[in-house]
């Protein structure tokens, strides 16, 4: 998010993947679950969550966050208050699958000191189910009324992801985040996140009532004994939102930036839906320091996102480009979601296979990303032991808003950044990275390098860089190769084979240099 960036990123696993552009590279999830740190979406600059295993398969990560297995970014500025709330009940919740703000609190009812919420019928419930299943990342980001987003978060850059990955349910998440902001005056660092959860592919009957019940259950067992440097606020309902909902807020007491933030989780026509929000007012100045926000009002705003999110989800109406089947081209106006699209669906079954797939915009000063990851995924499926790969494809899209000149300039420098070789590495170590060799016929100019890590997985990874115009393109895939047991893949892996990074990732170089217009 655009909190000061944390460094390393990715969750309760110590593997991670090469360095990226800033965001970090496309991390492969270690030789179990693939896992993830939280709930949906990538973890990203600031959000300073302890990640923990979780079901799922691999993913990139973003710099300084957790979220998905993977990725490094810069180690600057100050950490970003925890949302454990999210975390530790997302966690241990997907486990078990395979005080303040008086104001704010007075809106919400409580018939119990544990905030119990009487779950009665409600005019919500009377409606006609809501078909949620159908509902996208890409969908929760435009069905979310833009005045009220506009209000919660300043220039907001929004991030639609797609999680297929556990056995019983699929979950859609669209992040927003604050954006640049006029300097000498205080910037409003906030973001949004919402999850809708369903459950059609249930399991042995698991659904999202229950799902529910966990997830309060250790919400409420994590307010009991919270964990060290962070202040939790009571749970209690939500009056009028869904079936049955829990909120409650959260307060990072060990960072400087003592951010806020607030959580509701609510049932609707069989989903699950959590709303977060909150953040830190960043003051002017080198030297300005953090400003706390009001408990209340926070938990008065996650109030009016969530009540707005279930109005437009039960309205069912989805502005979806209905594109039947033809891939986007890349300009500079693409978003993640654009990016994604400009991938044909058989070309990502032919070389991921079944995938997390997740967008990622952001605007910065001179020039402007979008990305898209995909994030192969495993199911067990009973029959026993099986070699199968745990492959990451992301490509990432730099808009330089000067132009070809400076896009030339940025490919110059990447290319001689790939080239360079740490002091005191050793020959076995530069054996395992090679040098980016130019190639043709691929954009303007193009220059491609493999990694091999051996560090603590097997696994290999290559990245062809090429620039069209002003638009300077990074097309990553790699993976590895386990065995999958009934119950989840082996602790042995193999790197993937030479064969199988270059041809994927010429493939899919070539087809995108093909559709990027470079401006």
């Amino acid at each position: 998010m655009s909190y000061p960036p944390q460094g390393p990123g990715g969750p309760g696993d110590p593997m991670h993947g090469p360095a990226g552009p800033e965001w970090g590279g496309p991390g492969q999830g270690p030789p179990h679950p693939a896992q993830r740190g939280g709930p949906g979406g990538p973890g990203d600059s600031g959000r300073g969550w302890a990640g923990a295993p979780g079901p799922g398969g691999p993913g990139a990560g973003w710099a300084g966050g957790p979220g998905r297995a993977g990725g490094q970014g810069p180690a600057s500025g100050p950490t970003r208050g925890t949302r454990p709330g999210i975390l530790i009940a997302w966690i241990l919740a997907l486990v078990l699958l395979g005080g303040g703000g008086a104001g704010a609190f007075a809106l919400l009812s409580s018939d119990g000191e544990d905030g119990e919420q009487t779950v009665g019928t409600t005019s919500e419930t009377k409606r006609a189910a809501a078909k949620l299943a159908s509902f996208k990342g890409a969908d929760l980001c435009s069905i979310f009324p833009s005045g009220l987003l506009k209000k919660l978060v300043r220039n907001a850059q929004e991030n639609p992801a797609d999680d297929t990955s556990t056995m019983s349910s699929t979950e859609s998440t669209c992040t927003w985040e604050s954006g640049e902001q006029p300097q000498g005056k205080v910037e409003q660092k906030r973001d949004l996140e919402v999850i809708v959860t369903t459950y059609e592919k249930t399991r042995k009957g698991f659904d999202a009532k229950q799902h529910f019940a966990i997830k309060k259950e250790n919400v409420q067992a994590m307010l009991s004994a919270p964990p060290a440097g962070s202040r939790f606020g009571k749970l209690a309902g939500v009056p009028g939102l869904g079936e049955a909902s829990y909120a409650f807020t959260s307060v990072s007491t060990a960072t400087r930036t003592k951010g806020v933030d607030a959580e509701i989780t609510f049932l609707l026509s069989g989903a699950l839906v959590t709303v977060a929000y909150g953040g830190y007012d960043s003051l002017p100045g080198l030297n300005g320091g953090y400003e706390q926000l009001s408990e209340s009002q926070v938990m008065s705003s996650a109030q009016d996102a969530a009540k707005a999110l279930s109005a437009a989800l039960l309205k069912g109406d989805v502005q979806r480009d209905d594109r039947n089947g033809e891939v986007t081209r890349i300009t500079a106006a693409s978003k993640g979601q654009d990016v994604c699209n400009a991938l044909p669906e058989q070309t990502v079954r032919k070389y991921v296979g079944k995938a997390r797939t997740s967008g990622r915009n952001k605007d910065n000063p001179g020039e402007r990303w979008a990305t898209c990851s995909w994030s192969s995924i495993f199911e067990p499926d009973g029959s026993g032991e099986t070699t199968y790969d745990l492959v990451n494809l992301r490509v990432h899209v730099t808009t330089m808003k000067e132009g070809a000149a400076a896009a030339r300039a940025t490919f110059q420098q990447k290319k001689k950044a790939a080239a360079a070789v740490s002091a005191g590495a050793s020959q076995e170590q530069l054996a395992k990275e090679s040098r980016p060799i130019t190639l043709t016929g691929i954009g303007e100019e193009a220059f491609a390098q493999l990694r091999t890590d051996t560090q603590i997985v097997n696994r290999r990874e290559g990245t062809i860089v090429y620039r069209v115009g002003g638009q300077v393109v990074e097309v990553t895939f790699g993976g590895l190769s386990t065995v999958a047991t009934t119950t989840g893949p082996d602790s042995d892996t193999t790197a993937l084979g030479v064969e199988r990074v270059l041809t994927p990732l010429k493939d899919v170089a070539k087809q995108l240099a093909s559709r990027t217009t470079g401006k």
